[in-house]
C-alpha cells in the first residue's frame, strides 16, 4: 500500500501538472523496490512504494493499458528458484499513483505486455522458462507456455493476434497465438535476445540481440527472420521502442551507455547518441508525440531525456536505485 507521504506527494504532483501536460513518466527501480514518478517535463518527483524490502523485492518490466491510464509492473525477488508472494504484476492508476490490483504471475516475471484491447496481460517468467497469459479483468490465468531459456522480452502485436517472447539463452523468440492460446513456433534470432517490439501495422517485429549486437527483423506473417541490422559487436542492445509512425527504432545500448537509432525503412543505423548519456541505459520509451525519448539508466540511477529533433541528450534527471524500465502514462 502507498504510505501517507507518498499519497501526499501524488496529490502534489496532480495539482502541479499543467493543462498542457497530459502524461507522466514511471521508472521502475530494481534495487529501490519502488517506482519514480516524473511529470512530462521531468520537473516533479514522487515515489510509489512497491515493497518495503529493497534488495529483496524488485520491480522490473512495465507496460501500459491501451488508454495509457494504467501502468502494469512486473515484480519479483532476487531468489527465483521458487514462486513467492512477491511474484506478481501490479496495476497502478496513472492519475492517482494508487495501486489498483495485484495479479499472481508465476515464477520471476521480468517483462510484460498488454493486449491492444486491454483484456490480456502477458509476462515472461524468467526463472521457469515460461510465458503466461492473464485475464486482466478476472485475474484468471489463461495458460502457461514453454518458451526458450531465460525468457525476458515480450510484446503483443497491435492487431492483438500474437504474443512474442524472447529466450535469452536459447537465442529464440516464441510465438503464441493469443486467440487460440497455443504455441505456433519457436524461431532462432540473434545471440541473447533481450527485447522485442511489433511495428504499428503488425507486419514486422524487431528483436534486440545483446551479445550479437544486432536487431533481428521478423516477418510476422511468416514468423520468420528476414533481415539482420548490425549495431556493432560492442553495442550491447537491450530494450527497444518504436516511434509512433514506426519509422525509427530506438535501442538502449546498456553496456555502451548509448542509444542507437535505426531507420526501419532503410534497415540501418541512422544515429548513435552517446554524449551526456547516463550510465547503462536499460529501458527506453518514446513520448506519445514522438518528440522525446527517455531512457532508464541503471548505473547512474537516472533518466536521460533525448530530443528527437537534434537526436541529442538535453537533460538527465535523478531516478531511484537501479533504474530498470520506463513508461509514459496518460493523465488525461
Amino acid at each position: 500500500m502507498l504510505c501517507k507521504t507518498l499519497t501526499a506527494m501524488a496529490l502534489i504532483l496532480t495539482a502541479t501538472v499543467s493543462s498542457a501536460e497530459q502524461f507522466r513518466l514511471f521508472v521502475s527501480n530494481e534495487y529501490g523496490a519502488n517506482l519514480s514518478v516524473l511529470s512530462s517535463d521531468a520537473s516533479q518527483h514522487g515515489e510509489i512504494e512497491i515493497s518495503g524490502r529493497p534488495g529483496d523485492v524488485r520491480p522490473r518490466g512495465m507496460a501500459l493499458s491501451p488508454d495509457g491510464k494504467i501502468v502494469y509492473v512486473a515484480v519479483s525477488d532476487f531468489l527465483p528458484q521458487t514462486e513467492k508472494p512477491e511474484d506478481a504484476i501490479v496495476a497502478i492508476d496513472v492519475a492517482s499513483n494508487e495501486i489498483l490490483r495485484r495479479y499472481r504471475a508465476g515464477g520471476n516475471p521480468e517483462r510484460i505486455a498488454i493486449s491492444p484491447d486491454g483484456k490480456q496481460i502477458w509476462a515472461a517468467l524468467e526463472a521457469i522458462a515460461q510465458g503466461v497469459g492473464i485475464d486482466a479483468v478476472t485475474g484468471e490465468e489463461l495458460g502457461r507456455f514453454p518458451t526458450g531459456v531465460e525468457p525476458e522480452g515480450v510484446d503483443v502485436s497491435p492487431d492483438g493476434r500474437w504474443a512474442y517472447i524472447t529466450g535469452e539463452t536459447s537465442h529464440t523468440v516464441t510465438v503464441i497465438d493469443t486467440q487460440a492460446l497455443k504455441i505456433v513456433t519457436h524461431m532462432l534470432v540473434g545471440n541473447r535476445p533481450r527485447d522485442v517490439v511489433f511495428s504499428p501495422d503488425s507486419t514486422r517485429a524487431y528483436a534486440s540481440a545483446e551479445i550479437g549486437g544486432t536487431i533481428s527483423v521478423i516477418d510476422v506473417t511468416q514468423h520468420r527472420v528476414i533481415g539482420t541490422i548490425s549495431l556493432g559487436l560492442d553495442s550491447r542492445p537491450v530494450e527497444v521502442d518504436l516511434s509512433p509512425d514506426g519509422k525509427l527504432l530506438y535501442v538502449a545500448g546498456g553496456g555502451t551507455s548509448a542509444v542507437y537509432v535505426v531507420d526501419t525503412e532503410k534497415g540501418e543505423v541512422a544515429h548513435v547518441i552517446k554524449e551526456r548519456m547516463g550510465r547503462r541505459p536499460w529501458g527506453v520509451t518514446v513520448s506519445p508525440d514522438g518528440s522525446t525519448v527517455y531512457t532508464a539508466n541503471g548505473l547512474s540511477d537516472s533518466v536521460s531525456v533525448i530530443d528527437t529533433a537534434c537526436m541529442c541528450v538535453t537533460d538527465e534527471i535523478a531516478a531511484g536505485r537501479g533504474a530498470h524500465s520506463i513508461e509514459v502514462g496518460h493523465v488525461d
